[in-house]
C-alpha cells in the first residue's frame, strides 16, 4: 500500500510536470531571478567614457580606481603614456579617462639625428608639441599619422643669414636651409665653377651666418696697335769731347697688336697676362755718340779772334736766329762760359765742326754762326736742335 502511494505521487508529479502551465511558471520564475541578479549587479558598476588616443568608448566598470578600469579594458600602460586621471584616482559614474600613448619620433634635425617621444597622432602636432618653428621644412606631409610605432622625419630649420653677392648690397633673409648650395638656390643666387663661395658650398649653415660669393670671370682681350717703346743705345765716340752728344740715329716707337687674359674680381680687373704680340710697326733703335775725348786747351784772348774785346759781341738784328741767340746767350755771339756750348746760339764744337764750322763758335762772326745754324736747321727739318728756346719763340722743330 504504501509502494502504491509512492508510485502514485510521483506519478502524479509526472503529470505536473507535462503540464504546459507548470513549465510557464517555471520559467518566469527562472527569467525573475536572473533579472534580479542581473539589475544588482549593474547597480554597482560604473559608466566611465574611455578615450584612447582620441577614440572614445563607454565601459562599465565594478573597480574603484582609473587603474581599475585600465586593466578591466587589458589596456597597459608604460612610462613614457599619458593617463588623465592617474592611475590610482578614484572613478565615478561619468568619469572620463584619457590615454595617450607615447610615440618615438626618429628626427634629424638639419643633419643632426636624436629621438624624441611624443603623445601627438599626427605630424603637425607632434611638431607642434615639440616646440618647432612653422617655418621649418619637413620630409612628409604634416598631416600624416604617427602609428605606435613611430615615424622618422628630417626637419630642417628657418635661420637668419645674410648673403653677399659680388658687389651687391647684403641680402638679409630666414631660409629654412642645411647647406650653403641649399641656401643660395632658394634664394635664386646661380653659382659659377669659376665662382668662389665662403662658407663652401657643402658647408652647414648656422643662425646668423654670413655667406659671401665673389664672382671670378676670365676673358681674352685684344690691343690693337699698343705702344712698343724704342730702345736707346750710347756708343763712345773719340772724336767728340767728354761732355758732348750727338743723337746719331733718333729712336722711334713701334706698335704691337697684343692678346691679353684679363681676370676680373667682381667686376674689376685683377690680373692681366700676355697670350700673344704681333708687332705691326719695328720700332726703331735710337743711337747716341758719347764724346770720350779730353777737351783742348781754350785760346787765349790774343789768339786772333774775330770777337770784340773784352769777350761779348752784341751784334744784331731782326731775324729769327737774333732772337733765338737772346734766348739761348742773351745775344752774346762771343760768349764762352765753359760749359761746353759757344757762341750766341749755343753750338757744342762736334756739331760746329760737323757742319763746316772751323776754331770755336764764339770766335766766328754772328754771321758765321747763323749760316752754320742755318745749315742745321735745313738738315734736321726744324729748330729742334734749340729744342727749349724754339718752343719758348713758337719756332718749328
Amino acid at each position: 500500500m504504501q509502494l502504491n502511494s509512492v508510485l502514485g505521487s510521483r506519478g502524479d508529479l509526472a503529470r505536473l510536470v507535462r503540464s504546459r502551465g507548470f513549465v510557464i511558471a517555471l520559467v518566469a520564475v527562472v527569467v525573475l531571478a536572473v533579472a534580479g541578479t542581473t539589475a544588482g549587479y549593474a547597480a554597482l558598476g560604473k559608466s566611465v567614457t574611455l578615450s584612447v588616443d582620441g577614440q572614445e568608448r563607454t565601459v562599465t566598470v565594478f573597480g574603484g580606481t582609473v587603474g581599475d578600469v585600465l586593466e578591466s579594458e587589458s589596456i597597459d600602460v608604460g612610462e613614457r603614456d599619458r593617463v588623465v586621471p592617474s592611475v590610482d584616482e578614484a572613478v565615478e559614474d561619468g568619469t572620463k579617462v584619457d590615454v595617450r600613448y607615447a610615440r618615438p619620433l626618429e628626427l634629424t634635425v638639419d643633419g643632426e639625428s636624436q629621438t624624441r617621444w611624443v603623445l601627438a597622432t599626427n605630424v603637425d602636432a607632434a611638431l607642434t608639441e615639440l616646440g618647432v618653428d612653422d617655418a621649418a621644412t619637413v620630409s612628409v606631409s604634416r598631416s600624416a599619422s604617427i602609428d605606435r610605432e613611430g615615424l622618422a622625419l628630417e626637419l630642417v630649420t628657418p635661420k637668419t643669414l645674410t648673403v653677399v653677392v659680388g658687389l651687391d648690397d647684403p641680402v638679409q633673409e630666414r631660409v629654412a636651409a642645411t647647406t650653403v648650395a641649399d641656401v643660395l638656390e632658394q634664394m635664386g643666387v646661380e653659382v659659377s665653377e669659376t665662382d668662389a663661395v665662403d662658407p663652401a658650398l657643402d658647408s652647414t649653415v648656422t643662425d646668423g651666418q654670413t655667406i659671401t660669393v665673389v664672382r671670378w670671370t676670365a676673358e681674352e682681350a685684344t690691343v690693337e696697335g699698343q705702344r712698343v717703346p724704342h730702345d736707346t743705345v750710347e756708343v763712345n765716340d773719340a772724336s767728340l769731347e767728354k761732355g758732348e752728344r750727338e743723337v746719331e740715329q733718333e729712336g722711334r716707337d713701334g706698335a704691337a697688336d697684343v692678346t691679353y687674359r684679363v681676370v676680373f674680381r667682381n667686376g674689376s680687373t685683377v690680373e692681366r697676362t700676355e697670350l700673344s704680340r704681333e708687332v705691326t710697326t719695328a720700332p726703331v733703335t735710337e743711337r747716341i755718340r758719347v764724346g770720350t775725348k779730353e777737351p783742348e786747351p781754350e785760346p787765349s784772348s790774343s789768339s786772333g779772334s774775330s770777337a770784340p774785346a773784352g769777350g761779348s759781341n752784341y751784334e744784331s738784328g731782326s731775324t729769327d736766329w737774333d732772337r733765338l741767340a737772346q734766348c739761348e746767350s742773351g745775344g752774346n755771339w762771343a760768349i764762352n762760359t765753359g760749359n761746353g756750348y759757344y757762341g750766341g746760339l749755343q753750338f757744342n764744337l762736334q756739331t760746329w765742326r760737323a757742319y763746316g764750322g772751323s776754331g770755336y763758335p764764339h770766335e766766328n762772326s754772328r754771321a758765321e754762326q747763323i749760316r752754320i745754324a742755318t745749315k742745321v736747321r735745313d738738315d734736321r727739318g726744324g729748330y729742334g736742335a734749340w729744342p727749349g728756346c724754339a718752343s719758348k719763340l713758337g719756332l718749328p722743330r
